[in-house]
């Protein structure tokens, strides 16, 4: 039986689909932010509770740009802050 061929187009990071765990309080964080980057997005999770000191247990996943299949959907929620510098590409005014 042959493997199936390589498609690049599948290997993508949808970060809604994951899961983050804090290991001190055992409990699931919840995203807080959402930074664009030139080559990386950054989405930052945080306890909500009062056991854990965010500045402790604070949680930054860090994916490449290219792989992000979550952009959109971040860009939607209340803790975004959109940049106002434009986009690779983007002509500027």
């Amino acid at each position: 039986m042959s493997s199936p061929p390589d498609r690049p187009d599948l290997h993508v990071i949808d970060i809604f689909m994951m899961s983050i765990k804090c290991g001190n309080c055992d409990t699931y964080q919840t995203i807080v932010k959402f930074q664009k980057g030139a080559e990386k997005n950054v989405y930052t999770y945080e306890c909500d509770n009062e056991i854990c000191d965010p500045n402790v247990t604070r949680t930054l996943v860090e994916v490449p740009k290219h792989l992000d299949n979550s952009t959109r959907r971040a860009e939607e929620l209340p803790y975004y802050e959109k940049d106002e510098s434009p986009e690779e590409g983007e002509p500027s005014d």
